[in-house]
């Protein structure tokens, strides 16, 4: 027994022992990694309707601001590395935050589908060269959206809704909102409202175009704002896209000189997405043309060969505070042709 120990423990026998060793551990590490991706957690918020102290976490990745944000529904507010770089695939997401809107906290889990998730990330191969991001979209309402979202790709993975209560611990500042910082949120819920109804049910998209820079030979400035919150900025692009319906423009563009600069923004008429809907469109295109005088303009929808006007405005020189804050007002001069 002795020899047959001794001869087991000669030098070449103990090599390959470490080799077999080695080789073990390494499919070990290899078969523990297959269920582990590399991605990152992520929040969001609806433009125009900020959240505050938030805390998200997926119990191996987790996130938060105390600071309020309304980046754009969908959008990913800032940037975050959490814990290890590969991670295995969350069953569920705590998540805290207060709407601003309404002055309401919520607290709660939501459960995600680990095997769709896990399809997605095998899918898009997302490996140490693609990315991937698990999103937490947080509404008015206690609405919840999670979305799996890499390069180019936003896929919604879970809906939840949570139940909001009253935070007594406000101050007077974030609860009345009297200070000036409020005042462009106050404006945009007294034209919209909070509109519950786009967070509970998705809004509907359609193929859209911009026709803003060829028709008038210069480079205009746009965002939008879809009932949701989502948010979008471009300059003139003639390029089709699935959006949501504006509810809100901003348009901005220099004179034909190039010295003055004109800009504001408008809603648009509370018709539209009906009007839209009863005429039975996919494809959206809007046009813009603006006067010679270089301030008045007037957008269009084109459709089935027919052009349509939709509102008139004036755009005005904005002041100097609105240039530095990059918040414009709304245009005072404006007609509707859609009731």
């Amino acid at each position: 027994m002795k020899k047959n120990l001794k001869t087991l423990l000669t030098k070449g026998n103990l090599t390959t022992l470490n080799l077999l060793g080695m080789i073990f551990l390494s499919t070990l590490l290899s078969s523990c990694q297959k269920n582990k991706y590399p991605w990152e957690p992520g929040i969001s918020a609806p433009k125009y309707y900020p959240v505050g102290d938030v805390k998200i976490d997926f119990g191996n990745a987790g996130y938060g601001s105390l600071t309020n944000f309304d980046n754009g529904w969908g959008n990913e507010y800032g940037g975050v590395v959490s814990g290890e770089k590969f991670k295995d695939i969350p069953k569920e997401v705590y998540i805290h935050y207060i709407s601003a809107a309404e002055n309401l906290q919520y607290n709660g889990k939501v459960q995600l589908p680990q095997e769709k998730i896990a399809r997605l990330f095998q899918e898009y191969n997302i490996n140490n060269k693609n990315f991937a991001h698990l999103v937490v979209g947080m509404a008015p309402g206690g609405w919840i959206r999670v979305w799996f979202t890499t390069i180019d790709e936003q896929i919604e993975v879970a809906k939840a809704k949570l139940i909001g209560t009253e935070d007594n611990t406000l101050g007077e500042g974030f609860r009345y909102k009297k200070s000036e910082y409020w005042k462009k949120y106050k404006d945009y819920w007294q034209h919209h409202g909070i509109p519950y109804e786009a967070w509970a049910n998705n809004e509907k998209e359609y193929d859209m175009y911009f026709d803003f820079n060829k028709p008038n030979q210069r480079e205009v400035r746009f965002s939008f704002t879809s009932l949701d919150g989502t948010f979008e900025q471009g300059i003139g692009i003639w390029k089709k896209f699935k959006r949501k319906l504006p509810v809100e423009f901003e348009l901005g563009w220099r004179d034909k000189a190039k010295e003055t600069f004109y800009c504001s923004k408008f809603t648009m008429p509370k018709s539209f997405k009906s009007f839209v809907e009863k005429k039975g469109l996919k494809t959206i295109i809007f046009k813009l043309e603006i006067d010679d005088n270089d301030q008045d303009a007037t957008l269009y929808l084109v459709a089935n060969s027919t052009k349509e006007k939709i509102i008139r405005f004036k755009n005005k020189i904005p002041t100097a505070e609105e240039k530095k804050n990059n918040e414009y007002s709304y245009a005072t001069e404006v007609e509707y042709y859609i009731p």
